[in-house]
């Protein structure tokens, strides 16, 4: 991994320390602002994000919602994500105080804070960064793995601040093992799902709206080794500045599949399609989720930003 240099690290972490100082002193309806402000300047600026936005947009939704509607959706997708990094920051502030106020858990979350081993699955959705440290709050002890931000000053600080009320920060190295002994110890482990894995990482191929994308096969595996049972977990934010937070699916594996974790994996996927659907506003649609072509299959349904899968990406495993 390429980290920034310092002529450029050192501005962003001063930057991140300035806002550390004065965003928490807002009060809630000023953040809800800023962050419609910033979604609106991320929208017009960032050329690139909003046009790998719209592809993904038209790969799921095609011709059932018009530009219009497309449209709408990906200025509020950008002002959730401005609305994500501010609160990181609001919250760091008296959380104890803050996150029982403006975190609002459905009773569909009560089986998560009963006693046994659970999985948590989660995705690029509301607001996926401050929903674990809001659970860690209530008491629940919880793992997460985090990939190494390009700013090892600002990757060290935003580890702290998401550690705070007692959510550990795993690395992204050694992870599965790493989450199987925290799930032993007693934590849960809480993992985004909707990411690019390498299958020489222990990714594999599995279709998500339509087309296959590379995802980890880590919770699948730690799932059914612990004989654990998986929740489908979101955080949404509210106009009013609240976080309603879900328990969408419970998935359980199924071992008499030919492939279990394979099977596993494609069911944990599926599940996070019709929460997208529901809400599609407040998922991140600037990531590019269909970035690599499976081996051997047609390119012409990806979007345009799709690539081969590199060889060197597939690793001795082949096109699992």
């Amino acid at each position: 991994m390429k980290y920034r240099p310092w002529y450029r690290a050192w501005p962003e972490y001063i930057a991140l320390l300035l806002g550390i100082c004065w965003i928490p002193l807002l009060p809630r309806k000023a953040v809800l602002g800023l962050a419609a402000f910033a979604g609106k300047l991320g929208y017009r600026s960032a050329k690139g994000l909003r046009e790998v936005a719209m592809q993904n947009l038209d790969l799921v939704f095609e011709d059932r919602k018009s530009p219009e509607e497309k449209e709408q959706i990906l200025k509020r997708c950008f002002r959730n994500f401005a609305l994500l990094v501010l609160d990181l920051l609001w919250f760091s502030f008296r959380p104890h105080r803050r996150m029982p106020k403006w975190f609002i858990w459905d009773e569909s979350f009560e089986p998560l804070f009963s006693d046994g081993a659970k999985l948590i699955l989660t995705a690029h959705y509301g607001n996926w960064e401050t929903v674990g440290q809001a659970f860690a709050e209530r008491g629940q002890p919880i793992c997460s793995v985090a990939a190494p931000l390009k700013n090892r000053q600002v990757d060290r600080l935003f580890i702290r601040l998401r550690q705070q009320t007692g959510q550990k920060i795993l690395p992204q190295q050694g992870a599965a093992r790493a989450l199987l002994k925290g799930l032993k110890q007693g934590a849960i482990p809480a993992v985004l799902l909707d990411q690019n894995t390498r299958v020489k990482d222990g990714g594999m191929f599995v279709p998500f709206f339509g087309r296959e994308v590379p995802v980890s096969s880590a919770p699948a595996a730690l799932a059914l080794k612990s004989k654990t049972d998986t929740y489908m977990c979101t955080a949404r934010p509210t106009d009013t500045g609240h976080y309603q937070v879900r328990c969408h699916t419970k998935l359980e594996g199924n071992p008499d599949a030919e492939n279990p974790v394979a099977d596993l994996t494609a069911r944990m996927t599926a599940a996070l399609e019709p929460v997208i659907l529901e809400a599609p506003e407040f998922w991140c649609w600037m990531y590019k989720r269909w970035k690599f072509i499976p081996p051997a299959a047609d390119g012409a349904p990806y979007p345009a930003y799709a690539i081969p899968t590199p060889e060197r990406d597939l690793g001795k495993h082949g096109a699992t």
